[in-house]
């Protein structure tokens, strides 16, 4: 059974780090009547430092997410004045989902989780959110932020009118709306299995069924720990954190909250659903073994029959006997007949 392959926006394919190849770095800079957008290198951005440093009533998106070295994340981070322990956070990659705060800046890590090449995957994604700027460091290309950028674009948003936290927010929010796509995307895969296991059972189904029941582990692995991470966010004594945005951040703590009791509701139905499989397997080979130890059964008496006529004895008066041949073959047919007619009474077939 070919599972379908959901994936992230932008492109799918891993690029290494090569140590020759020019940094590119995604640049946003935006307030309610302004938006500018630009690619460019990390010499450029480090010559342009005047660009970067956040500015009264300017906010700051600064987006790196091809893959990135320590070099990357040195220079970037001595921009904006980032502790060392965070720019090894940064770097160290497989950590679980947190969240810390700093003097000047907030430091969170969380899991982007999409699917490539019919497997699971997450991508660990870097939050700096600091005084007019949010910095955000990804291992791979792409990423899930699309929508968020249409936002930015448009004028008039909200997005634009509200402070940098708002735009953490909605970066946050973009992440976790895709956990809703990943788990929509499983509870039609658990419909379509649930629906072929009733017709009929197969060890293809099993093994679907087993693969999705760890692709809900995998989701609920990083979906719990980001509910503290949120949690901690909604809190009103957050500094860099508005009481506005508080709000936001409780809401999303309440998503993320459904998110999980989905994963263990439907890490249930699939426990069932391998239980009614393997009733079912079961139950078909019992009738497999059922119809050939019925067939089985006719055939002993008949066996016997040829057996005793199949003896190389001098005399044996039946084969002398003209009609001894036939009369042989309608006893077994009668043998047989009355048996299969016993059976059916029975209902054992």
């Amino acid at each position: 059974m070919k599972r379908t392959v959901e994936k992230k926006n932008g492109p799918d394919t891993t690029r290494p780090v090569d140590p020759n190849m020019e940094q590119l770095i995604s640049i946003t800079l935006y307030n309610e009547e302004f938006m500018q957008e630009k690619t460019i290198t990390l010499e450029e951005l480090l010559e342009q430092k005047s660009f970067v440093e956040a500015r009264e009533g300017y906010n700051l998106w600064i987006n790196i997410d091809e893959g990135y070295d320590n070099r990357v994340v040195d220079d970037i981070c001595g921009l904006f004045d980032i502790h060392h322990l965070v720019k090894e956070d940064i770097i160290l990659k497989g950590q679980r989902p947190k969240v810390e705060e700093y003097e000047n800046y907030i430091f969170s890590i969380v899991k982007m989780i999409y699917y490539k090449d019919a497997v699971m995957k997450a991508e660990q994604l870097s939050f700096i959110l600091g005084k007019n700027y949010v910095i955000t460091f990804g291992e791979e290309e792409g990423d899930v932020f699309d929508s968020v950028r249409v936002r930015l674009r448009k004028e008039g948003s909200m997005l634009r009118k509200e402070g940098v936290d708002f735009l953490f927010y909605h970066l946050m929010d973009a992440l976790v709306e895709e956990y809703f796509h990943i788990l929509a995307y499983i509870g039609e895969r658990i419909d379509l299995i649930e629906y072929e296991v009733l017709e009929s059972s197969s060890n293809e189904e099993l093994k679907e069924i087993r693969l999705l029941k760890k692709d809900l582990l995998y989701l609920h692995k990083f979906v719990w720990p980001l509910r503290e991470v949120t949690a901690w966010l909604g809190k009103e004594e957050v500094s860099q954190i508005s009481d506005a945005t508080n709000f936001y951040f409780k809401d999303l703590n309440k998503e993320l909250t459904q998110i999980v009791e989905s994963t263990e509701t439907y890490r249930e139905v699939l426990s069932s659903l391998i239980e009614i499989t393997l009733s079912s397997i079961s139950y078909r080979l019992n009738e497999v073994m059922k119809v050939l130890t019925i067939i089985s059964t006719i055939f002993i008496p008949l066996t016997f029959i040829v057996g005793v006529y199949g003896m190389n004895f001098r005399y044996m008066p039946e084969i002398d006997q003209r009609w001894g041949y036939p009369v042989t073959w309608l006893v077994m047919i009668l043998l047989a007949v009355a048996m299969i007619y016993y059976f059916k009474k029975k209902k054992w077939f």
